[in-house]
Parts: structure tokens; sequence; C-alpha cells
């Protein structure tokens, strides 16, 4: 008997594609050097100011980093949830956010390459393309985000006593 395609889930013949899997091993491999770079440029680093130094400059810079787009991310939310009540939608927030929860995990992650490019994330030149390119690259999710936050809108969950 012949396994009829039609009947696998939508997600695994997603995932058994070829076109799926090199997209993953391709970003697995680009987050595979961002981390050997970092390992290389730590190594470089406390060898010319100090182990614990180096570590306290990249703790200093994640714990800022958390504090700063942690503030953002909620800020996005904010703005997203309030115009989702209005029935807008713009496919840019939605990407800006994902940008900036990008350059968040970048800097939070200890090394100064990923720092390097979390905060080029993070300023608006790196945030804007990074936007296009997630907003380009994943437009039927974004359209699926934005009608969940239209249905919890009117939910009960977030109203706080």
């Amino acid at each position: 008997m012949l396994y009829n395609t039609g009947m696998k889930p939508e997600w695994l013949i997603r995932i058994t594609s070829w076109e799926h899997l090199a997209l993953l091993f391709s970003d697995l491999l680009l987050i595979s050097t961002i981390l050997l770079a970092d390992g290389w440029a730590l190594v470089l680093l406390s060898r010319e100011v100090g182990l614990y130094a180096a570590l306290a400059l990249h703790g200093t810079v994640a714990l800022i980093a958390a504090l700063i787009l942690g503030n953002s991310v909620h800020r996005q939310l904010k703005r997203i949830r309030r115009e989702a009540e209005e029935g807008v939608f713009r496919p840019a927030h939605y990407a800006r956010l994902v940008a900036v929860v990008i350059a968040a995990v970048l800097l939070i992650i200890p090394g100064t390459v990923s720092d390097g490019l979390g905060l080029f994330i993070f300023l608006p030149p790196g945030r804007h393309l990074v936007g296009w390119i997630v907003a380009r690259r994943y437009s039927p999710a974004l359209v699926m985000v934005y009608e969940y936050f239209k249905m919890s809108v009117f939910s009960d969950i977030d109203e706080q006593p």
C-alpha cells in the first residue's frame, strides 16, 4: 500500500523536505560559526585584559542588554497588543519585535562577535534590515501571530485584579 502524502501533517512534510533541511543546516552552520568566532575573540580578549576582567565585561554587557532590551520588547508587545485591539496589522512591528529578541539573545550570549552583531541588530539600520528579512520570509506566520493577539484581546487572561 502506497503512503498518501495528503495524510501527513503539514509540519512533518516541512521537516522532511530537502529545502527545509538545507535551511536548517545553513542556519546551524551560521550559529556555530558565530559561536566559534566568539570563543576565539574571548580567548584573545582574556589574554590581553585577563580572564576575570573579560568575564566581568561580558557579564556586564549581558546584564545591561537584558535590562534595556527587556524594556524594548515590553514596549513593542504593548504596541502590538494595542494595534491588535484596534484591528490594525503592521507586519513591520512584528518583524522588529523578532529583531529585538534576536539582538537580546546575541547580546546575552558571552562573546565579542555576538555582542557586536547583537548591537548592530538592535540599532535602527540593523533592526530594519533583520525586520525586513523576517517579514519577507515569515509573513504567513506573522499573520497567525496577529490573529493570536487579536483573539487574546478578548480573553480575561491578561487582566490583573
